[in-house]
C-alpha cells in the first residue's frame, strides 16, 4: 500500500483570528457608546447649574474642590471628547460661525495675557479658560438636532434651583441674617450672586413651553418661590433687570399677554421712580460710582494690555478693599485691556444678533431675555466671566452657547432644504 502525500499546512500559514486588544476588551461596552457619554454630559450640565446653589465653596466664594472635580468627570471631559469626535464634527461646524471665532479670540487673548499677569499658578488659569470653552461646547453637543432636549434640561435645572430657593427661604425664616438679606451657600453665599441665579432660572422657567399640565403646575409653583427669594435678597439690580425684561418682552414675544406684562411692568417702574420704596433708596448707590472712578484710575495705568487674566488687584473705597470692580466692562478692561473689552462687546452684540434672528423660536427668545437680563445685572456685580463656574456663566456663556446652536441648526436646516429642492 503506497504512501499518499498529504499537504498539511504549516502552523505558521494557518489564518489566525484577530485577537481583541486587551486594553479595549477590558473597557465595558457601555463606556464606548456615544449615547452613554451624552447622558453623562447632560447630567453634568444640570449638575453645573445645581452645584452653584448647593455645593460648598472655597476662599472668596470660589467653587470647592469637590464641585470642580465632579465637573471634570461629568462635564468638561465628556464635552471635549464628544465635541472633538467623531472627526471633530461639532468643532468643524462651529468654527465658521463669526460669533464662535470672536469667542475663541477672546480666550486666546486671555491666554496670551497670562504672560504678563504674573499669576502664581498659570496652569490653573489656563484650565479655567478651557472649562469655559467646554461649557460652551457642551450645549451644541447635547442639543444635537433636537431643541426640546435643551428645554427639558433647563426645566429640570430650574425646578432644582427653585427647590433650593425654597429651602433657603425656610432657613431664612428660622435664622434671619443680621442685615436681613437672604443668601445661599457656596458660590451664591452673597445676596447679589444668589439673586442673579434665581432671576435667570425664573426667566427661563417662565418662557419654556410645557405640554404636560402636571409639570406646568410645578413650574408655576416654582416661580413665586424664586421671586420671593429674590425679594428677600434686596438686590435692586436684579429687580431692575427683571422689570426691563418684562417691559421689552413684546419685542421678541408677540401676543396680548406680553403686551399686558410690559404695561404693568412699565407702570411699576415709573411708580418706583416717582415714589421709591425705602428698600430701594436706603442703601444709596452702594459705592458703585466710587468703585467706577477707582477702576478708571487703574485702567489708565494699563489701558492697552491690562493687568492680565485674573491678575489680582485691590480697589480701596470708603476704607474697604474690593478685589473686583463690580462691573463687567471695567473688570474686563482692567484685566484684558482695550482688546479684551472690544472682543467682549463684539461677542455680546453677536449673541444678541443671533437671538434676534431666531426670535421666532423658543430658544431664540431665551437667548434674548437672558441677554437683556445679563446686560443690566452685570453692570453692578459678578464681573468674573473667564473664571471657574460662577453665576456669570448662566448670564453670558449660556445665552452664547444657545445662540451658537441656533445658528448651527439654521444652517443644517438650510442644507437639508437645498438638497430636497
Amino acid at each position: 500500500m503506497g504512501h499518499e502525500k498529504h499537504n498539511i499546512p504549516l502552523m505558521q500559514s494557518l489564518p489566525v483570528a484577530p485577537q481583541p486588544r486587551a486594553d479595549i476588551g477590558a473597557v465595558p461596552l457601555f463606556l464606548r457608546r456615544r449615547g452613554f457619554w451624552q447622558g453623562v454630559l447632560g447630567a453634568g450640565i444640570v449638575w453645573m447649574m445645581l452645584g452653584l446653589v448647593a455645593m460648598p465653596s472655597g476662599i472668596s466664594f470660589n467653587p470647592g474642590k469637590l464641585y470642580q472635580g465632579s465637573l471634570i468627570v461629568l462635564l468638561y471631559l465628556p464635552a471635549w471628547c464628544l465635541a472633538l469626535t467623531p472627526r471633530a464634527a461639532t468643532w468643524k461646524a462651529l468654527l465658521p460661525l463669526p460669533a464662535f471665532r470672536i469667542f475663541l479670540l477672546l480666550l486666546a487673548w486671555a491666554t496670551l495675557s497670562l504672560l504678563w499677569a504674573h499669576a502664581r499658578h498659570p496652569g490653573d488659569e489656563l484650565s479655567r479658560l478651557l472649562s469655559v470653552l467646554a461649557f460652551v461646547l457642551a450645549w451644541p453637543v447635547w442639543l444635537g438636532e433636537d431643541e426640546r432636549r435643551g428645554h427639558r434640561l433647563l426645566l429640570l435645572a430650574g425646578l432644582g434651583v427653585a427647590l433650593f430657593a425654597g429651602y433657603y427661604c425656610v432657613h431664612y425664616l428660622y435664622r434671619p441674617p443680621e442685615d436681613g438679606r437672604i443668601v445661599g451657600e457656596g458660590v451664591i453665599a452673597t445676596a447679589n450672586y444668589a439673586a442673579a441665579v434665581m432671576g435667570a432660572a425664573c426667566l427661563w422657567l417662565a418662557l419654556l413651553p410645557i405640554a404636560d399640565r402636571r409639570v406646568s403646575v410645578l413650574r408655576w409653583l416654582a416661580l413665586p418661590v424664586l421671586l420671593a427669594f429674590i425679594a428677600l435678597t434686596g438686590s435692586r439690580s436684579v429687580w431692575l433687570a427683571l422689570a426691563l425684561c418684562a417691559v421689552f418682552a413684546p419685542l421678541w414675544h408677540a401676543g396680548r399677554g406680553a403686551r399686558w406684562l410690559a404695561g404693568v411692568a412699565l407702570v411699576v417702574v415709573l411708580a418706583s421712580c416717582f415714589w421709591p420704596l425705602p428698600v430701594l433708596v436706603e442703601r444709596g448707590t452702594s459705592l458703585r460710582p466710587q468703585l467706577f472712578v477707582q477702576s478708571m484710575h487703574l485702567i489708565a495705568q494699563h489701558p492697552w494690555l491690562g493687568l492680565g487674566q485674573n491678575a489680582p488687584f485691590t480697589l480701596t473705597v470708603a476704607g474697604a478693599d474690593y478685589t473686583h470692580s463690580h462691573n463687567v466692562l471695567t473688570q474686563t478692561m482692567i484685566e484684558l485691556g482695550l482688546p479684551g473689552l472690544l472682543l467682549l462687546v463684539a461677542l455680546w452684540l453677536a449673541t444678541a444678533w443671533l437671538g434676534w434672528r431666531h426670535r421666532q423660536r423658543v430658544t431664540g427668545r431665551l437667548v434674548l431675555v437672558l441677554w437683556a437680563y445679563a446686560s443690566v445685572v452685570l453692570q453692578f456685580d459678578m464681573p468674573q466671566l473667564l473664571d471657574s463656574p460662577r453665576p456669570g456663566w448662566l448670564l453670558v456663556w449660556l445665552p452664547l452657547a444657545l445662540a451658537l446652536w441656533l445658528e448651527l441648526d439654521a444652517r443644517r436646516r438650510a442644507v437639508v432644504a437645498a438638497r430636497l429642492h
